[in-house]
């Protein structure tokens, strides 16, 4: 897996780059919790925000988040022996995310 930044379409349009700044800032929070709900046992939980991630991550601009927690998503509902493994990439993957303008 490259280390190579994440950038999002919308970045270089200023009406959005606040917006898309404080996504990537609460980017390892949401990508925390839902690793930490995956240890816990609380799929429930992992599920609800796995789906917002995906849906914020689509909004945002942010198209390889956004497959991912889609994929680790339906891992949750279907429960998937790989999933922790699979949120610990989304968590890595979420980590290289960049609000800067590409």
């Amino acid at each position: 897996m490259t280390n190579s930044p994440i950038f999002s379409k919308l970045a270089n349009d200023p009406d959005f780059l606040d917006l898309v700044s404080a996504f990537v800032t609460d980017l390892p929070i949401r990508s925390g919790k839902i690793l930490k709900s995956i240890r816990g046992g609380s799929l429930d939980d992992a599920a609800e925000l796995l789906h917002q991630l995906k849906g914020a991550s689509g909004i945002y601009g942010f198209h390889p988040i956004h497959l991912l927690a889609k994929e680790v998503e339906g891992m949750v509902r279907s429960g998937d022996p790989i999933l922790e493994e699979k949120a610990i990439e989304l968590e890595q993957l979420c980590l290289r995310a960049s609000a800067e303008p590409n």
